[in-house]
């Protein structure tokens, strides 16, 4: 830690002095989570089963009970030229489990957290230039930067994640500014040091706007994206959930019938992806407050098959109260019909941060402690009753939450996609019409001091999965049972 310290205010140092007509400000800030975690039948795509149901389902062995203590340090530096100029820098260390998880007798400097280790794991996340264009109040950013798509109600389900790219914004009016931006989401990856490419037509790359008008008692924010991904984007291994997000289960395969076989055969176009949504909230009856978010989505190949389009709409409703805030939340977002040779009708994601209520099932509080951590709300549907910021005790507060939500794939499609395709889908990454989890969340917050915060979570989801749809699809059996998680996390913010 003090070597990155030292090399980082080396940095700024050195870009001080680089410039002797001015010189550079550099201001340090960041934050220190530290998360004790225990759950049960939580663990990514197999939650949602006890050790004798994965057993059951799978022939296999597999531990479902845990308690984990994960810490995770992001370290940010401003080095300010001007108000006209500035870059920023952030490195994350962690997340890395006390204890280490190494197997065998090595012990690697990059397994962290196991006695007589010593944690590598220390990774650029931001790193991105901030500059306005001369004689006028253009901001352009340019770089791996934080990027969060238009959202008033449950959080981004499309992109809430760092992303390289430029972003330009502009006040055009004092109602109105508009923003611009290229992201660069996929690259065609470099095979070896003789520039030889491993895949020659990889890249995803997306342009859009976004207006925005804000008047007094409401704001509206219409926005657009549209871009291009290149025939071999799905086959790039470093592309994170880009593919999964943008493509239907079965990537760039045509798929048809064959005398009762489904045959797959590789589809070698290019792709033509869009987006198009509108957000906004109502504030004319303060302390109530009305929002609402809604976006369209699609991609256009050479085959049906590869297709994939979708829709998603959420509502929120909420009044502020002196101690506590109610408030309902409502989306429906739309799922897979029982066709697999049309492609997919979920709505196109690419690194969401979905956040209705259930912080078990979709995107946890500070994304840290154990959760199935679902960042679409693609093939969903629900309903959140939230009593928010309930406090009559200064510094402390709760929030419970209790939500329902279904899906709104076809029964059908889990078993087609793992026994006919050869795929892998489960309730915990793909909910059906015949399926619902009811999820209860209790959070309480607690201002130890100032910049220093400890957040109790409490989840329990109860779980009804349908047995005929899964064990069909599963060939051994469907045994599921609930899950539950309790996390006491602690976050220092300097």
């Amino acid at each position: 830690m003090k070597k990155l310290l030292t090399l980082m205010l080396a940095a700024g140092m050195t870009l001080a002095a680089a410039n002797g007509a001015q010189a550079v400000d550099v201001k340090v800030s960041g934050t220190y989570d530290f998360s004790f975690s225990g759950s049960d039948n939580l663990n990514g795509d197999n939650s949602f089963m006890s050790d004798s149901d994965y057993r059951h389902n799978t022939g296999r062995e597999l531990n479902q009970h845990h308690f984990d203590v994960y810490q995770r340090l992001r370290l940010g530096m401003d080095f300010i030229m001007s108000e006209q100029l500035s870059a920023f820098y952030q490195a994350q260390i962690g997340i890395f489990n006390w204890g280490g998880s190494y197997k065998g007798a090595s012990k690697m400097e990059n397994d962290g957290g196991a006695l007589g280790t010593r944690a590598t794991n220390i990774t650029t996340r931001l790193a991105y230039l901030d500059w306005m264009i001369p004689q006028t109040d253009i901001h352009v950013r340019m770089g791996q930067q934080e990027v969060l798509l238009p959202n008033y109600v449950a959080g981004s389900p499309i992109l809430d994640d760092p992303a390289t790219g430029v972003f330009i914004s502009a006040p055009v009016t004092d109602t109105f500014s508009a923003n611009a931006f290229w992201m660069r989401a996929v690259s065609d990856p470099l095979k070896n040091s003789y520039g030889e490419y491993e895949y020659d037509n990889a890249d995803v790359d997306l342009f859009g706007l976004i207006g925005d008008f804000k008047y007094d008692y409401f704001r509206v924010t219409p926005w657009g994206m549209i871009g291009h991904g290149g025939s071999n984007f799905g086959d790039v291994s470093n592309a994170g959930p880009t593919p999964s997000g943008l493509l239907p289960f079965n990537g760039m395969n045509r798929l048809s019938w064959n005398n009762g076989t489904l045959t797959a055969t590789p589809d070698g176009s290019d792709s033509t992806l869009w987006f198009a949504g509108l957000g906004g909230e109502f504030t004319f009856f303060d302390p109530l407050r009305l929002a609402l978010d809604f976006y369209y989505s699609g991609n256009k190949n050479d085959s049906a098959s590869t297709e994939r389009e979708g829709w998603y709409l959420a509502a929120l409703a909420e009044y502020r109260l002196p101690w506590f805030v109610p408030a309902v939340k409502a989306w429906y977002a739309s799922g897979d019909d029982s066709k697999v040779t049309n492609g997919s009708e979920q709505p196109l994601y690419l690194s969401g941060g979905f956040e209705p209520g259930a912080s078990s099932y979709f995107k946890g509080r500070f994304n840290i402690a154990n959760t199935i951590d679902n960042g679409s709300a693609g093939g969903t549907w629900g309903v959140s009753a939230q009593l928010n910021d309930i406090s009559f005790i200064e510094d402390l507060s709760h929030d419970l939450r209790v939500t329902y939500f279904r899906g709104t794939n076809s029964s059908n499609m889990p078993n087609i996609i793992n026994n006919v395709y050869g795929g892998s889908v489960t309730p915990a990454n793909y909910l059906t019409t015949k399926d619902h989890v009811v999820e209860l969340d209790f959070d309480t917050s607690y201002q130890i001091y100032k910049n220093f915060v400890s957040v109790l979570e409490l989840s329990y989801a109860f779980q009804d999965f349908d047995g005929g749809v899964w064990k069909n699809a599963a060939g051994e059996g469907g045994d599921f049972s609930n899950a539950w998680r309790a996390a006491l996390n602690f976050r220092y913010r300097f």
